[in-house]
């Protein structure tokens, strides 16, 4: 009895009812391709969280723009008033 013989008696061996072993392995390897294929559907597609406590801003004296924190109201390189027109919100 050789390699070949022996694999198809063990996938040919009922687990389940009227299911084999092979017909397991192929349920579980579509439902693992399934996981893997939903897991980077949901990486691609994963929506960035606003921030509540920082902001982006851009300052009109120096020129400078970066993240600051939401109740910062001055610029961190030259101390001049940001103000809430030179702000945006994070999206």
């Amino acid at each position: 009895m050789d390699l070949e013989d022996m694999m198809k008696e063990i996938l040919g061996t009922v687990v389940f009812g009227e299911y084999t072993a092979e017909d397991l392995l192929i349920v579980a390897g579509v439902v693992i391709a399934l996981l893997i294929i939903f897991r980077i559907l949901m990486r691609v597609f994963k929506k960035k969280e606003s921030s509540k406590f920082f902001q982006s801003a851009d300052c009109l004296n120096c020129g400078w723009h970066g993240k600051v924190s939401a109740l910062a109201g001055r610029c961190p390189k030259c101390n001049q008033p940001l103000g809430d027109l030179k702000t945006r919100r994070m999206k």
